[in-house]
Formats: structure tokens, sequence, C-alpha cells
């Protein structure tokens, strides 16, 4: 409706009524509108990120994986983990250790004055394009000897390779003093201590499942096969070739993503330890017990276990599912429920076993 108004010359004007605005109950109807689709698309987006981060983390998998190819290529041999340590060990009275540490006769930290006191992680840098962080460390390939003071080692400790962390866990970044880490291992194979010691098998199944108790060579638990993994570990000097992977390159893992338990995702210490080296809990290297993911990890029992043990499995930050890449160079999600004994065969490089597809 519009009302005619006369102006001072008598002619009239057309008045329009102002627009009416919503009314209180209409503006909450929006609102809760709004509310309903954005709960409706937030899961939708967080779903297309974590699938943008478990694509990242797969990716870093595969470019580590042909690092490891392109490094056999060069050496004619995979490459070798540490030791166990830094890649220089000090006697307690500051002198260089000339045997390392040993973790049965040892009395020193760290068995680093060896030459294998380098990570699988540092000695492929020079194929992942970190070739001037590898120069850091002042070493010469294949076999590294130790450096001659700590100062070229903790120059590589503080670089952040990005190809080393997992997107969905965290950003690359420092802790403590600024040394930088990584959320991927070597595959070391059977954990053991002894040869056909009563260790853990499996010292607890997949997501809390009772424990499969204790395994040895005489009773079932170890195949007729080896127990070795593609990563060598424990073993100075040795040298692990293809033809070593007698299960097939694409039968056996040689890196996957690491558990770690959520307390030290942003702390120094524990298994969040330096990339460069083994450190004290084993940062760089995991055996064949089932995987778990991080939010387990505090929780992790079994028989004989201890609650620090979760630093010897496999894992990831991701929903469900960890991403392993094979020594073929092939980069495949598994999830956390997946069989024991087929993980443990898949994490051997020699046991002789057919890995059941189905139990995948």
């Amino acid at each position: 409706m519009k009302v005619l108004v006369p102006d001072s010359f008598g002619r009239r004007q057309v008045m329009p009524h102002s627009k009416r605005g919503f009314t209180l109950v209409e503006l909450l109807v929006v609102i809760a509108i709004i509310g309903v689709l954005v709960g409706l698309l937030l899961p939708a987006v967080q779903a297309a990120r974590e699938a943008a981060r478990r694509m990242q983390c797969s990716n870093n998998l595969k470019q580590i994986g042909l690092a490891t190819l392109n490094y056999e290529s060069t050496y004619k041999q995979l490459p070798p983990g540490p030791i166990d340590g830094d890649p220089r060990a000090i006697t307690t009275g500051g002198a260089p250790a000339p045997a390392g540490y040993d973790y049965a006769t040892g009395t020193t930290c760290c068995r680093a004055a060896t030459r294998t006191g380098w990570s699988t992680q540092y000695k492929i840098l020079p194929f992942l394009e970190q070739q001037a962080v590898y120069e850091l460390g002042r070493d010469d390939p294949p076999y590294w000897p130790a450096i001659s003071n700590n100062a070229g080692e903790n120059d590589v400790a503080r670089q952040l390779v990005a190809t080393y962390y997992c997107p969905s866990r965290r950003p690359p970044r420092g802790y403590g003093s600024g040394f930088g880490r990584t959320d991927y291992a070597g595959c070391g194979g059977f954990f053991h201590g002894a040869p056909d010691s009563r260790i853990n098998f499996i010292p607890e199944a997949p997501l809390g499942a009772p424990a499969l108790g204790t395994r040895t060579r005489a009773n079932g638990g170890l195949s007729n096969g080896g127990r070795g993994g593609a990563i060598i570990w424990f073993g100075q000097f040795d040298k692990r070739t293809l033809s070593d992977i007698r299960d097939g390159t694409s039968n056996t893992i040689v890196f996957a993503e690491k558990a770690l338990n959520p307390d030290w995702h942003g702390r120094d210490g524990g298994d969040n330890e330096r990339w460069n080296n083994a450190g004290w809990d084993e940062c760089v290297i995991r055996w064949h017990f089932p995987p778990k993911p991080d939010s387990l990890t505090p929780q992790i029992r079994g028989s004989g276990q201890t609650a620090t043990n979760w630093n010897r499995y496999f894992g990831a930050a991701h929903p469900g599912a960890l991403n392993a890449c094979f020594v073929d160079g092939s980069v495949r999600a598994f999830s956390f429920s997946v069989d024991a004994f087929t993980w443990m065969n898949l994490c051997v490089c020699d046991d002789n076993q057919v890995i059941d597809e189905s139990k995948l």
C-alpha cells in the first residue's frame, strides 16, 4: 500500500511503507537450519581432510620406499638400521666407546661409535633429495664411520624432514632441543632376544583381544624359516640383499607407520626422540607385533608385557588403519584388526609362509 502526501507546492509524493523484517521466531528457525546444515557438513569436511592427510601419508611412505629401492640399486643392499643409539657413544669418562653399547653386556649409553649408528632414515636421505641434510653428518657410504664429534649429529637431528611426518599426527616440528622426529619406522622382523628363547610371540591381539601368549620354535610359534626383517637391526656390518627377501618383495614390509603414545605427541622423550638414530626406545624401528592405534598405546598389556613396550608396535594416528610400504615400493593400508599371524608373516622376510589375502 502506498500513501500520497502533498508537498509544499501542492504536488503529491508517493511514500512507500518500510519493509517488514524477520520476526524472532523466523530468525530462530533460520539459525536452527544453519546449525543442522553445519552438523551435517562438518563430519564430511573432516572426513575429506583426513582422507587427504592419509593420502599424503601414503605418498610419504611411497617416497621412502622408492628411496630404499634406489639405495639398494646403488649399494646392492637394503639400507641397514642402526645398532642402537647415537652415532657417537662415549664412556662415563668422556672417551669414545670403541665397541658402542650392547644391551646385553654394554655399560655405556648407546651403541653409537660403531659404523651403523645412523638410522635407516638418515642413510636414504640422498635418495629423498635431501643431500644437503645428509652432508651435515660428514659420513662416507656405505658404512658410515663414527663422526669425530657430536656437532655433526646434532646438526642433522635438528633438520625437519617433512617426508618423515604423518600429517594426521602432527606437522613437521622439533621438540625439546629442536631435534626433528619421525612417524615412520623400518621393519626389523620378528622381535627376539635370543635364539629359541621364550619370548612373546604376540603379547596382545589387536584391539584389546585376549593375549595369545608366548611361542617358541619348539611349540610351533616360529616357522621352519627365518625371522629376519627387511631392515637389519643389531647387525653390525651385516647386509640385507634382495635375494634375502625369500618371501617376495611384494609380501615383505620394509617401512610402516609407528604407534606413538599421544602423551608424547608434543613432548620430547619416550618414543618421540630424534629421527637420525635409534634412541633409547627404538624410535626408528618396529617389530612383528600387531599394529595399534595411538589411542590404545597407553593401555597395551599382555603376557609378559610391560606398559612401556608399545614402542615396539607399528600403528598410526589415522582412525581404523595404518599405511605400510613393501620392499617392492608398493604401499597398502591395513586395518588395526588385521590377523595377527598374517601381520607377523608380512613383517618377516624369510619365514616361508604363504600370505592368506582373506585375512588382511
